[in-house]
Protein backbone atom coordinates (compact mmCIF):
# COMPACT_ATOMS: atom_id res chain seq x y z
CA UNK A 1 0.00 0.00 0.00
CA UNK A 2 3.19 2.30 0.76
CA UNK A 3 3.62 2.49 -2.80
CA UNK A 4 0.13 3.00 -3.94
CA UNK A 5 -0.15 5.54 -1.94
CA UNK A 6 3.60 7.84 -2.66
CA UNK A 7 2.27 6.90 -6.20
CA UNK A 8 -1.27 8.83 -5.78
CA UNK A 9 0.48 11.99 -4.19
CA UNK A 10 2.97 12.19 -6.94
CA UNK A 11 0.36 12.40 -9.60
CA UNK A 12 -1.00 15.18 -7.07
CA UNK A 13 1.64 17.26 -6.99
CA UNK A 14 2.34 16.89 -10.71
CA UNK A 15 -1.72 17.26 -11.68
CA UNK A 16 -1.72 20.52 -9.20
CA UNK A 17 1.42 21.80 -10.87
CA UNK A 18 -0.01 21.56 -14.36
CA UNK A 19 -3.14 23.24 -12.80
CA UNK A 20 -1.10 26.05 -10.98
CA UNK A 21 0.55 26.24 -14.50
CA UNK A 22 -2.63 27.04 -16.50
CA UNK A 23 -2.92 23.66 -18.02
CA UNK A 24 -5.56 21.86 -16.01
CA UNK A 25 -6.44 18.18 -16.80
CA UNK A 26 -9.63 17.76 -15.43
CA UNK A 27 -9.96 14.30 -16.02
CA UNK A 28 -7.14 13.23 -14.20
CA UNK A 29 -7.24 15.86 -11.16
CA UNK A 30 -10.58 13.97 -10.81
CA UNK A 31 -9.27 10.33 -10.90
CA UNK A 32 -7.41 11.02 -7.72
CA UNK A 33 -10.83 11.00 -6.05
CA UNK A 34 -13.09 8.49 -5.10
CA UNK A 35 -16.57 8.57 -5.93
CA UNK A 36 -17.62 10.34 -3.11
CA UNK A 37 -15.51 11.98 -0.59
CA UNK A 38 -15.82 14.49 3.02
CA UNK A 39 -13.82 17.20 3.88
CA UNK A 40 -13.19 19.02 6.68
CA UNK A 41 -11.58 22.79 6.84
CA UNK A 42 -12.27 26.05 8.41
CA UNK A 43 -14.96 26.23 6.55
CA UNK A 44 -17.02 23.54 8.17
CA UNK A 45 -17.32 19.94 7.26
CA UNK A 46 -19.01 18.90 3.67
CA UNK A 47 -19.76 15.68 1.81
CA UNK A 48 -19.62 15.39 -1.82
CA UNK A 49 -19.93 13.62 -5.55
CA UNK A 50 -16.92 13.43 -8.04
CA UNK A 51 -19.28 14.82 -10.90
CA UNK A 52 -19.19 17.92 -12.80
CA UNK A 53 -19.98 20.63 -9.68
CA UNK A 54 -16.54 18.80 -8.28
CA UNK A 55 -14.67 19.46 -11.06
CA UNK A 56 -16.12 23.15 -11.72
CA UNK A 57 -15.38 23.47 -7.80
CA UNK A 58 -11.65 22.25 -8.72
CA UNK A 59 -11.44 24.06 -11.57
CA UNK A 60 -12.02 27.59 -9.41
CA UNK A 61 -9.63 27.23 -6.63
CA UNK A 62 -7.07 26.34 -9.48
CA UNK A 63 -8.18 29.87 -10.76
CA UNK A 64 -8.19 31.77 -7.76
CA UNK A 65 -4.80 29.98 -6.57
CA UNK A 66 -3.11 31.30 -9.78
CA UNK A 67 -4.75 34.74 -9.27
CA UNK A 68 -3.12 34.49 -5.98
CA UNK A 69 0.16 33.84 -7.24
CA UNK A 70 0.23 30.55 -6.60
CA UNK A 71 3.38 28.99 -8.73
CA UNK A 72 3.86 25.37 -7.26
CA UNK A 73 3.21 22.97 -4.69
CA UNK A 74 5.78 19.67 -3.85
CA UNK A 75 4.78 16.98 -1.47
CA UNK A 76 7.90 17.66 0.88
CA UNK A 77 7.10 14.08 3.36
CA UNK A 78 4.50 11.80 3.70
CA UNK A 79 3.60 9.58 6.77
CA UNK A 80 1.26 7.14 6.13
CA UNK A 81 -0.66 5.15 9.12
CA UNK A 82 -2.35 1.79 7.62
CA UNK A 83 -5.75 1.39 9.11
CA UNK A 84 -6.40 -1.82 7.46
CA UNK A 85 -5.44 -3.65 4.50
CA UNK A 86 -6.74 -1.12 2.17
CA UNK A 87 -7.55 2.18 3.85
CA UNK A 88 -4.81 4.58 5.48
CA UNK A 89 -4.59 7.81 7.20
CA UNK A 90 -1.71 10.10 5.16
CA UNK A 91 -0.45 13.03 6.45
CA UNK A 92 1.30 15.23 3.87
CA UNK A 93 3.81 17.62 4.32
CA UNK A 94 3.39 20.51 1.36
CA UNK A 95 5.57 23.17 0.08
CA UNK A 96 3.61 25.91 -1.45
CA UNK A 97 5.59 28.42 -3.90
CA UNK A 98 3.76 31.79 -4.34
CA UNK A 99 5.06 34.99 -6.16
CA UNK A 100 4.65 37.90 -4.14
CA UNK A 101 5.43 41.47 -5.59
CA UNK A 102 7.99 39.82 -7.67
CA UNK A 103 10.03 37.45 -5.23
CA UNK A 104 8.79 34.00 -4.17
CA UNK A 105 7.75 33.06 -0.71
CA UNK A 106 7.36 28.94 0.36
CA UNK A 107 4.40 28.48 2.79
CA UNK A 108 4.68 24.82 4.73
CA UNK A 109 1.78 23.12 5.90
CA UNK A 110 -0.10 19.99 6.29
CA UNK A 111 -3.27 18.18 5.22
CA UNK A 112 -4.28 15.31 6.51
CA UNK A 113 -5.97 12.70 3.76
CA UNK A 114 -7.86 9.61 4.13
CA UNK A 115 -7.02 6.99 1.01
CA UNK A 116 -8.61 3.52 -0.38
CA UNK A 117 -7.08 1.13 -1.91
CA UNK A 118 -8.85 -0.63 -4.61
CA UNK A 119 -7.24 -2.60 -8.27
CA UNK A 120 -3.67 -1.36 -7.16
CA UNK A 121 -4.26 2.26 -7.16
CA UNK A 122 -5.06 4.16 -4.22
CA UNK A 123 -7.79 7.15 -4.33
CA UNK A 124 -8.65 10.03 -1.77
CA UNK A 125 -11.87 9.85 -0.09
CA UNK A 126 -11.37 12.06 2.71
CA UNK A 127 -9.43 15.40 3.92
CA UNK A 128 -8.84 17.05 6.61
CA UNK A 129 -7.02 20.72 6.31
CA UNK A 130 -6.57 23.74 8.47
CA UNK A 131 -7.71 27.19 7.74
CA UNK A 132 -5.56 27.82 4.62
CA UNK A 133 -6.88 31.58 4.25
CA UNK A 134 -5.53 32.44 7.76
CA UNK A 135 -2.24 31.09 6.60
CA UNK A 136 -2.50 33.16 3.06
CA UNK A 137 -2.87 36.22 5.09
CA UNK A 138 -0.29 35.71 7.44
CA UNK A 139 2.06 35.21 5.08
CA UNK A 140 0.97 38.24 3.06
CA UNK A 141 -0.18 36.80 0.08
CA UNK A 142 -4.04 37.59 0.54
Amino acid sequence: MEQAIRDLFGRYESETNAALAGKPDMAAISDLYEDAFIGSSAAGVMAGKKDEDFKKALATGFARNRKIGAQRIEVVELRAEEIDAMHALVHVDWRATYDSDGSQKAIDFTNAYLTRLANGRCKVFGWITGDEDAELRRHGII
